[in-house]
């Protein structure tokens, strides 16, 4: 039986070693995708934008900047990695918790809301990593940033500290149901495995936890992917001037102007720029994310099982 289906102690340390193994072998992918996201011209050969697939966006980035820029925002995108799923993984466990001392703890509902409420006090908690990392990955050369702490001090000093949290609103309505579908679909695909495949047999699931994971987030993904182009694009509000050499650059005055000319001016595919790269990386973050996660549950209920049932400090 997996450990996310019941009331098992887990450790805030479980979330943070799964979120950053994940994030270093995965950055190039949230890279290309965050300058499809970026890129107000087609993502298609003779679209007329700079990128315009997976291969030749990869060569341009490695030819242009340099092999090095395929993981640029790498440190601040690893901070924000070990704080979202510290505080994910760590909240979702309190509240699966409580829902169980409640009565209401076992369905594949309950692990989706739970899930939600986690995700938001995740999305506040690292949220400012998310848009440092977002500016580094934007900015092409020269830099107008050297480093995350560089960043970090340029936005509070020209932008205020606001700056920090620019486009929370649409990451929150995104992160509540994308953390919640992703739990949800985890859940109940463990379950479906467990049934069809495992036939029930325990300590079989962590088999499974890769395949479910990677279809849970992939799925989740594509739900709310809009959300987080909306996100992507607002994050660099005020920072235009640094994007020219990758092509036409567009102001948006608010969040729903956002919403107007991207609609009006780049049609309602625009919702979806980068969705392959965000769903591989979405599939294979979730799925390496469980595996790890779950296999650290393991590997400290076996500790403690040896240990007496003390708890591990």
């Amino acid at each position: 039986m997996s450990p996310l289906s019941t009331n098992t102690p887990l450790l805030k340390s479980d979330g943070a070693a799964s979120g950053a193994v994940a994030r270093a072998v995965l950055q190039p992918l949230d890279v290309l995708k965050i300058r499809f996201q970026l890129q107000v011209e087609p993502i298609a050969k003779r679209g007329g934008g700079l990128y315009q697939g997976l291969l030749q966006s990869t060569y341009t980035i490695a030819r242009t900047e340099g092999l090095s820029a395929l993981w640029k925002g790498h440190i601040a995108a690893q901070a924000l990695s070990v704080t979202f799923g510290m505080a994910q993984f760590w909240s979702y466990s309190l509240l699966t918790k409580a829902a169980s001392e409640h009565g209401a703890g076992e369905g594949h509902l309950s692990h989706g809301v739970c899930g939600a409420l986690a995700g938001l006090f995740a999305t506040i908690t690292s949220f400012p990593f998310d848009t440092v990392r977002t500016r580094l990955i934007a900015q092409g050369c020269p830099k107008h940033y050297t480093g995350m702490k560089n960043a970090v001090i340029k936005m509070v000093n020209q932008e205020g500290t606001k700056s920090l949290w620019k486009g929370l609103l649409p990451t929150l309505v995104m992160s509540a149901p994308y953390s919640g579908l992703t739990f949800y679909f985890y859940s109940a695909y463990q379950a479906l495995m467990m049934k069809w495949f495992l036939k029930g047999k325990e300590n079989e699931w962590l088999s499974t936890s890769a395949v479910t994971g990677l279809v849970a987030g992939a799925c989740a993904k594509v739900c709310v992917y809009p959300l987080d182009v909306l996100k992507k694009r607002l994050q660099i509000r005020g920072f235009e001037e640094a994007r020219k050499q990758f092509g036409k650059v567009v102001v948006y005055k608010s969040p729903w102007s956002c919403v107007l000319q991207v609609t009006r001016q780049e049609g309602v595919l625009a919702w979806y720029k980068g969705l392959w790269p965000a769903m591989i990386k979405s599939g294979l973050t979730s799925g390496v994310i469980f595996l790890t996660f779950e296999s650290i549950c393991q590997l400290l209920s076996h500790l403690q099982n040896k240990k007496g049932d003390r708890p591990i400090e």
